[in-house]
């Protein structure tokens, strides 16, 4: 792939995180979209410079850690409120 699809791709995703900020459910959506993008980009900068591929299952490993925590805040916040407005977080604050 060219590196101005690359780029287009993490801009959309930049785009979407922006876009879509009043559910968390879609601002983690996006955010996984930027990390996937990242690991992409990594992959095939590695790979061209023939360097070793380990520290990708690393930063696979961190993603996929950031992500459950993610979801499970998610899933407590739904079952305190009852939705995934991002305007229930200024209401949690001042409890």
């Amino acid at each position: 792939m060219s590196m101005n699809i690359k780029i287009f791709f993490f801009f959309s995703s930049c785009f979407m995180y922006s876009y879509y900020y009043k559910h968390i459910l879609l601002t983690l959506i996006s955010l996984e979209f930027m990390i996937v993008n990242m690991i992409y980009n990594l992959y095939s900068i590695l790979l061209i410079n023939e360097i070793n591929l380990f520290m990708i299952t690393i930063f696979l490993g961190i993603s996929v850690c950031e992500s459950v925590l993610g979801l499970s805040l998610l899933i407590n916040l739904v079952r305190l409120t009852g939705n995934d407005y991002s305007n229930n977080l200024k209401l949690l604050k001042c409890q």
